[in-house]
């Protein structure tokens, strides 16, 4: 008898222990899961940043090919992306600042996602002096 308590005793998991397992399996799967949840959802946000951080530099360079005085006076000083990017926004405040020919351009991107309005915002001073642009230049044939 002494033989079939000890083999007994060293027998597989009883269903306390087998039930605890399950229990802790269960957690550290909800942790993951969660966890990758929050990294995907923070990809897509950096890689939406990312994107309207690309479409933010160029408006930037048509508001210096044009000038920042032309588009204070001509405008556009709003408007949409073309194509696939039709979903971002801008925005563009330009003021002359007293130090001569230097203005300073606050540009903004709007885009939604997951129902908010996101924005990244940019401000720069560009100089622009008198005949220093290509006054031929249009801002649709950029």
């Amino acid at each position: 008898m002494r033989d079939f308590a000890r083999h007994r005793r060293h027998g597989g998991f009883t269903l306390i222990e087998a039930l605890v397992a399950g229990i802790i399996l269960a957690m550290a799967v909800a942790v993951i899961g969660t966890t990758l949840s929050h990294a995907y959802a923070s990809l897509t946000d950096a890689k939406e940043e990312g994107h309207a951080a690309i479409l933010m530099d160029d408006l930037l360079t048509k508001i210096d090919l044009i000038g920042p005085a032309r588009i204070a006076s001509e405008g556009p000083r709003q408007g949409r992306f073309d194509g696939e990017e039709e979903r971002f926004s801008w925005s563009a405040e330009i003021s002359n600042r007293p130090q001569g020919h230097l203005y300073e351009v606050t540009a903004t991107v709007f885009w939604d996602y997951a129902g908010k309005t996101k924005s990244i915002r940019v401000q720069t001073y560009l100089n622009d002096s008198p005949n220093s642009r290509d006054s031929t230049l249009k801002w649709k044939d950029l």
